[in-house]
């Protein structure tokens, strides 16, 4: 029998290595950014041409199409067929939510579960879609990845102390002896078993399929930040190469959506002329179009399922979508708390980064005012404080607590007030407004009353 400390490395090791690699992800960013002003990146942000903009969000439209195929391969094998529409939906919402919110396979899972078994799938087989998911993305990802080593090594020569050829070398082995084991799986139908998980190959005809998937998702995302990138970046085909690469290390350092890694990788191969602030805005802009813009458009679909009871124009709207899809837009409001719970944090985080960097703070006030100076410094304290409320309420909010979500609403509005008073900063103050008015349709979600001066497992009367 193992010991309690071999369990306990089991258990947490994986974990804490994560932890490490991300910090060790961070520290080599924020190295690299060291020479960089926050105004810089973020007086880039807003010269970015629309059109640039326009092309980034199709790009994600593209990919994000792509990554639904995944959960229609998982439910062929599993042999079990469901409305594209379902699917598409389960798809998209998984992948929308577990990219933002990090460790897709559990946080995807679990979205998972609460669509596909609303129209009868079994816990186990929603279990094996989403394994299936798990294993088939990070495995096209990560042969994408040898494959453009072994063609680019340059992407990662100067992180790794080996020649380039050397590089190429173990990537192109690598990259063949994996080729050669799947496809041999997949022809013969035998398993693969790897240390204590046994890997079950789908037909070759789905494992096609699945590859040009991944290498439309891959050259999807990539486009979606090339585009986005400054005069003198490489030309797609390099870039390409480049972003597989740092997309197959941010996947096997376990870091949660790469955050640290792949920035590291993709500004540490760009030209020198290229200047990093530059590079740093359209990174920056990738993450919020790539990442929170799906996020974004999932949580609308959550609202508008939450605001049917309330509001005629949102039932009018669910009632037009094909009667398959119908029992899923119930199953979203289990999902409710914890996207509360995730938004009022990303609030949180942007309140806290408000009253860090002054350059994310449009001041009207004239200068040399002591007035204005006084409130300046007084509103970015309070912004930090009400950053922090958020971040303490949103562990309230995925318990369902009422109290945390009316002084959730209440912390938002509090924060817009701020925003004018202190700097007549209309931008994050309407954003922060806007924030409170979205949360608004989830009121009915949040139904447990707070607990404060009871003792655990005391019914409250």
């Amino acid at each position: 029998m193992p010991t309690p400390t071999i369990r306990a490395m089991k258990r947490y090791g994986p974990i804490l290595l994560a932890g490490v690699l991300f910090a060790m992800g961070i520290s080599a960013l924020v190295h690299l950014l060291r020479p960089v002003r926050p105004a810089d990146i973020l007086a880039q942000i807003h010269a970015m041409p629309g059109s640039a903009l326009a092309a980034a969000l199709a790009a994600t439209a593209v990919g994000y199409a792509a990554l639904v195929c995944y959960d229609w391969f998982g439910l062929r094998f599993i042999r079990h067929q469901l409305p594209a529409g379902v699917v598409a939906l389960g798809g998209f919402l998984a992948f929308a939510f577990g990219n933002t919110i990090g460790v897709s396979a559990i946080s995807g899972g679990a979205v998972r579960y609460r669509l596909y078994s609303a129209v009868g799938l079994s816990a186990l087989e929603v279990a094996a879609v989403s394994a299936y998911v798990a294993v088939a993305l990070g495995t096209g990802l990560t042969l994408v990845g040898l494959a453009a080593l072994a063609v680019h090594p340059h992407a990662v020569a100067s992180y790794l102390p080996y020649a380039a050829a050397t590089i190429q070398a173990i990537a192109g082995g690598l990259l063949a002896a994996a080729v050669i084991a799947i496809a041999y799986a997949s022809i013969r139908q035998r398993n693969i078993r790897l240390f204590r998980v046994t890997l079950h190959m789908p037909p070759p005809r789905d494992l096609v399929g699945q590859i040009v998937v991944t290498l439309i998702d891959i050259a999807a995302a990539s486009f979606a930040l090339w585009v986005l990138l400054p005069a003198g970046k490489p030309d797609f085909a390099t870039f390409l190469a480049v972003y597989s690469a740092a997309i197959m290390i941010g996947v096997l350092s376990h870091v949660p959506g790469g955050v640290g890694v792949f920035e590291t990788v993709v500004l540490g191969v760009m030209p020198a002329a290229v200047p990093v602030s530059d590079a740093a805005a359209a990174l920056l802009l990738f993450r919020l179009i790539y990442y929170l813009v799906p996020f974004g458009l999932g949580f609308l679909v959550v609202a508008l399922t939450e605001a049917r009871a309330i509001s005629h124009l949102a039932q009018r709207l669910l009632r037009r979508l094909p009667e398959p899809v119908q029992p899923v837009l119930s199953a979203l409001h289990g999902l409710a708390p914890t996207l509360v719970a995730v938004v009022a944090c990303g609030f949180g985080l942007y309140l806290g980064l408000v009253s860090l960097v002054p350059s994310m703070r449009s001041n009207a006030m004239a200068d040399g005012d002591l007035v204005a100076l006084i409130l300046t410094r007084g509103g970015a304290l309070a912004s930090g404080l009400s950053g922090l409320a958020l971040v303490a309420l949103s562990f309230g909010l995925a318990q369902r607590l009422r109290a945390a979500f009316v002084a959730s609403i209440v912390t938002l509005l509090t924060g817009a007030g701020i925003a004018l008073a202190t700097g007549f900063d209309i931008e994050n103050a309407l954003i922060l407004a806007a924030g409170a008015v979205v949360l608004l349709p989830f009121r009915s979600a949040f139904d447990q009353p707070s607990r404060q001066g009871r003792p655990p497992n005391v019914p409250v009367d």
